[in-house]
Formats: structure tokens, sequence, C-alpha cells
């Protein structure tokens, strides 16, 4: 069944829209309702569970095995994101966005090479923030709050690029992360993360 927006419920409840917003919110992350953009809010008629999961620092990750973790920034600009990558954060042609691409190193070898955009209309402050201190990983898990997300993993063969990167043999089998969130309708950061071949992905629901 289809529900009352925002602000009809806030005016029958009287209270304001973002105690509404809120509460929606819990309610679609514990599954009781479906919301989509410009179709509405419905309660969903068998109640689903769903798996939620904390977005992983790689820094903690790589401390949990027991190994000194860095990384290195190797290139940060602001500039247009190609078209697909815009279409996936919801930007304009003319839009731009940080891109940023970084290796992670577990003792000194890569342990995952990432690409990522940034919307800096989203997460302004990210422009002043020193990136080769902190990875943006880091820095967005520990400063932005997220609304919801979206994550696909696929197992890959490495191409020519990544496998160089990573300092493994071509085609070698990869676990690659796209990773899409957002905050309150606005797109925070769209990331690619290829991970070297033993990785393990471990989730608790």
């Amino acid at each position: 069944m289809l529900i009352p927006g925002e602000q009809e419920l806030a005016l029958e409840l009287g209270c304001a829209r973002t105690t509404v917003n809120r509460a929606l919110r819990e309610l679609a992350a514990c599954g009781a309702i479906d919301r989509k953009r410009k179709a509405g809010t419905r309660v969903v008629s068998q109640r689903s569970q769903k798996v939620s999961a904390d977005i992983p620092v790689i820094r903690l990750q790589v401390e949990s095995r027991q190994q000194v973790y860095s990384f290195e920034l190797r290139k940060q600009s602001h500039c247009q994101p190609p078209p697909q990558v815009a279409l996936r954060m919801k930007l304009s042609a003319k839009d731009e966005a940080l891109f940023l691409r970084t290796i992670h190193f577990a003792d000194t070898r890569p342990f995952a090479f990432e690409e990522r955009w940034v919307n800096t209309e989203t997460v302004p402050m990210i422009m002043q923030a020193d990136l080769e201190q902190v990875s943006a990983n880091e820095w967005l898990v520990s400063q932005v709050p997220l609304s919801h997300g979206e994550l696909q993993l696929s197992a890959i063969a490495a191409s020519k690029t990544v496998a160089r990167t990573l300092k493994i043999e071509d085609k070698s089998p990869l676990l690659k992360m796209e990773r899409l969130t957002w905050l309150e309708g606005k797109s925070v950061t769209a990331a690619t993360i290829y991970h070297v071949p033993d990785h393990q992905l471990r989730l608790e629901f």
C-alpha cells in the first residue's frame, strides 16, 4: 500500500519533516517499507530481511591481519567524470568531481587498488582534507554520514594495468568491488576497488 509523503505525514502527526524522514529511513532499513524516488513509499506485502554492513576501513583490514598499513595517493584531480560515472552519481554533463587513484599496502606489498570519484557538491570539505596523510576511504568513513548505498561484487581476471599496479600476473583472479554511496538523495562517492587474489570478504548479519 502506498503511504502519504513526508510533508503530509508531518502535518498529520504534528512533527517536523526531518523526524518523519528519519523514521521512514529506519523502517526502510528493517524491510518494513520500500522507498523509491518518484514512485513513493509503500508498505511491503511480506516483510523482507535486509543485511546491513559497515563500510570497511582498509587500514583496519590490513592491521587485523597483523600487518603494517600504508598507502600511496597516485593521482588527485578535480575534473568531469566519464559519462557512465556521472550517470550513476546523478551528475550533469558539466559537473566536476574529485578523482582519486590510491594503492593500499600491507607490509609494503600491494593490498588493494582503488579508483574513486567524490561528489564535491555533497562533500565540499574534502577539498581541504590532506588525502596524502589519511586515505579518502578512511576520511569519508569517519567524516561523512550516509543514508544508503549500493554494492556490487565481481570475480574478474586482472587487466594488465591492474595486474601491474598490484604486482601480480596478468589475468589473475581478483575481487572487484564497486560501491556507490548516498546522503539524502545526493551521491557521495563512487569507488571501484580491486583486491589481491587472497583477499577475503566477511559479512555479519
